[in-house]
């Protein structure tokens, strides 16, 4: 057995004692033993040998000298400072070594953005399947500026083909750079028209800023490396020395806000302004969609909404911002760091527009228009988009201001032509010799759209609206001009279990969101609204739009009928009149340039029979529901004041009993005509014999509802009697006297 003992070189060798009798006498030639301990094995690729590489051995750190007790403290500095220069050195190393991962992911990605904004054929896209775009016409949106990743979006979406208002619009906003004034139907596409535009802008602006970013980076890089080097180079053998005492050092850096360092803030680049809160939620959810391979934010700002939830959206600094005028003027008062760069915004949209610009409304936007068109030379380098259904239309002046206008002669008051409104809109907005497009009939209407109204009176409105929802299924609208109308049609429709929704502006915003879910869900949905659905909102096939009041102007007939026949459907408006609504309807008629009547829509008189008791029965519920929650109320406010005041009335027993009996009779009486209606409610609508073709009634009522649809039924009477449509004399009506007129006379007289 051989036994040796290993001394270790300075070069990594170790030198190996043999002891044994086999080499005691030693070896002819053989100076001695070695091994070789710090090695590492390599395979080669290809023949797969080992190759043994030599480790380099660590160079060993002098000892320090123990020094005398008077001389520990310049020992101590000298550890400490030597410990400063080696954790500086590191340090530095590690930023730099950060910058350039960060300036490599940078750029790569600014690589990709501006690789896919220069190409113009979207088939180089890796990404986008071929499925997508089987039916879109790629090349004509691409001709027109859009960007690759945009078309893909509107693929996913299936839109194939711009629209008329969007094929008129993309290239000059787009290629050209114009200011855009768009007037198209209800219905047209109008939000993607100054969208898509947006959306090109931000990601051209975003790509400019980020190349510019990198290339001062670098420039700022080379320098810092270069004065790095000179560093290391006067610093390396310092470090070298007092390695090892700062290899437990801990850097003590002061407190630094880490979200403020992390993401800067990013510009403000669009504001889009909407009248209502629905139609912001809708223009923010048709961006969000577009947007859905970019990067870009979107925010949308309205009332009704918690304040302190949408502050905490905008601390994410969005590109975009879509807002109401009030919430947004609020927001701003209250200092909202990102919300007061609206003075250096890039695209400024304002939809709805002649809504927007009335006289007495929206106060808020005149005050932010100030702002915004403070700085001329900002103004210069903005694009405006100002877009409306109603953009052209123009009616007549009041009857108070004719009056006025009559009485005095040097009186400025006088009726707009659309030259004179778009003038108007153009120097309130500041707009740079924009492009005006208009693609608005005459009408203002689809060509999709029937129309159509009914004359009864005031009592029986509700038994016509009742027909008509029992008679004819589908999605349908009811606009009415008062939120009190609202509340009490929602209230007698709910006790005819029609399941009404309303909408209004009292209503609380969370509500009205979710009615407006609710009645997107149910295709046989009843939605009653003021005028705050009327403007803008895109809710799929709604087949039914029903006027139960008379418009007070021509423009909320266009957009209350435009809520039907969108998107190239078909659909019906149902005006409801009744003679004291005769002045408004004939005022409609004359700004919309009609010079016949609407039609009238066929209503069965002997179908009206059952319809009537059944609404009749339901006023009556009603009348006596409010009744006994007003009692209830009456009742507990005397016995909470008699409480408060410790008094003890001696006749309370009998009248309480009185009460009490009273109460209960009326209770009674309300069960027994809750009773009655549900017996009808459980009967056919419509009497035995109505169609002759099924023999089980609920069979038959059913399919007649399923297959008789209202605008089928319309086309069908105008086709049978085209000369029924008699030529109006509304818009010859005469002028109204004063209502003390004849007493003017007869004073004379006497």
């Amino acid at each position: 057995m051989v036994k040796g003992k290993k001394e270790v070189n300075d070069s990594g060798w170790k030198a190996l004692t043999l002891e044994g009798s086999l080499l005691s006498n030693g070896i002819e030639g053989l100076i001695g033993i070695e091994e070789l301990t710090e090695y590492n094995l390599e395979r080669s690729s290809k023949k797969g040998n080992l190759v043994t590489t030599k480790v380099k051995p660590k160079r060993k750190q002098p000892t320090p000298k123990r020094k005398s007790s008077n001389e520990g403290e310049e020992i101590d500095d000298v550890n400490k400072s030597s410990a400063n220069k080696s954790r500086t050195k590191r340090a530095k190393t590690e930023d730099v070594k950060k910058k350039n991962e960060k300036k490599s992911v940078d750029l790569k990605h600014a690589e990709e953005q501006i690789e896919s904004h220069s190409k113009d054929d979207l088939y180089c896209h890796k990404n986008l399947s071929n499925k997508n775009l089987k039916n879109v016409n790629v090349e004509m949106w691409a001709s027109m500026g859009v960007p690759n990743v945009v078309i893909r979006a509107l693929a996913d979406q299936n839109f194939h083909t711009p629209t008329v208002i969007q094929a008129r619009t993309l290239p000059p906003a787009i290629l050209g750079r114009k200011d855009i004034m768009g007037a198209a139907e209800t219905g047209s596409g109008k939000t993607l028209a100054f969208g898509i535009p947006i959306i090109k802008g931000i990601l051209d602006l975003k790509a400019q800023q980020l190349e510019a970013a990198l290339s001062e980076e670098s420039v700022n890089d080379s320098q810092s490396e270069t004065s790095n080097c000179s560093d290391n180079a006067q610093d390396n053998d310092s470090d070298s020395e007092v390695e090892d005492l700062s290899e437990n050092c801990v850097n003590v850096v002061k407190d630094i806000e880490l979200d403020d360092c992390n993401s800067p803030s990013e510009p403000l680049y669009a504001l889009i302004l909407t009248p209502t809160r629905e139609l912001a939620n809708q223009v923010k959810q048709h961006l969000v969609n577009a947007l859905k391979y970019t990067d870009i934010e979107v925010a949308a700002v309205f009332g009704g909404m918690a304040a302190v939830k949408q502050e905490r959206l905008l601390k994410r600094n969005p590109e975009i911002v879509v807002a109401t005028p009030g919430r947004l003027w609020e927001l701003i008062q209250e200092g909202n760091s990102h919300l007061n760069q609206i003075d250096s915004i890039r695209y400024l949209v304002i939809d709805e527009t002649d809504r927007m610009m009335e006289k007495g409304h929206f106060q808020e936007l005149h005050d932010l228009l100030q702002k915004m068109n403070a700085n001329p030379a900002k103004v210069q380098k903005r694009q405006t988009f100002v877009f409306s259904a109603t953009l052209t239309m123009v009616h007549d002046l009041p009857d108070y201001l004719e009056r006025k206008k009559k009485r005095y002669a040097r009186s400025k008051i006088y009726k707009l032509t659309p030259g004179q409104k778009l003038q108007k809109i153009m120097h309130l907005v500041k707009m740079k010799s924009p492009k005006i497009i208009d693609l608005t009939r005459e009408s203002g209407m689809a060509d999709s759209l029937t129309e159509c109204r009914i004359a009864c009176t005031i009592d029986h409105k509700d038994h016509y609206l009742y027909y008509f929802l029992k008679r004819h299924s589908g999605r349908t609208l009811v606009f009415c001009n008062s939120i009190g109308c609202v509340k009490r049609l929602a209230t007698l429709f709910g006790i005819l279990e029609c399941k009404p929704l309303p909408l209004h502006a009292n209503m609380q915003q969370r509500q009205r969101l979710k009615n407006l879910e609710r009645f997107q869900a149910d295709e046989n949905g009843l939605l009653i609204a003021t005028d705050v659905a009327a403007r803008g909102l895109d809710i799929p096939d709604i087949e039914h739009v029903i006027h139960y009041q008379v418009p007070r102007t021509s423009e909320n007939y266009v957009h209350r009928s435009g809520r039907t026949a969108r998107a190239q459907k078909e659909g019906i408006t149902v005006l409801m009149m009744e003679p004291s609504e005769k002045q408004n309807y004939s005022k409609l008629c004359k700004t919309l340039g009609r010079t016949h009547d609407l039609p009238m829509f066929p209503v069965i008189d002997t179908l009206l029979i059952s319809i009537k008791e059944r609404v009749n029965v339901a006023r009556e519920i009603d009348k006596l529901e409010l009744k006994c929650r007003r009692e209830n109320a009456q009742k507990s406010w005397l016995q909470k004041a008699k409480e408060e005041m410790d008094m003890v009335d001696d006749d309370d027993d009998n009248e309480s009993s009185a009460e009490s009996e009273e109460a209960a009779a009326l209770k009674r009486y309300l069960k027994a005509k809750k009773r009655q209606l549900q017996s009808l409610l459980s009967k056919p609508v419509f009497p035995k014999g109505f169609s002759g073709k099924y023999l089980d009634d609920d069979l038959k009522i059913g399919l007649a509802q399923d297959t008789e649809k209202a605008v089928e039924v319309m086309k069908n009477v105008m086709k049978a009697n085209p000369g029924k449509v008699e030529e109006s004399n509304v818009v010859s009506r005469k002028r109204r006297r004063p209502q003390n007129s004849k007493r003017r006379k007869r004073f004379k007289k006497a």
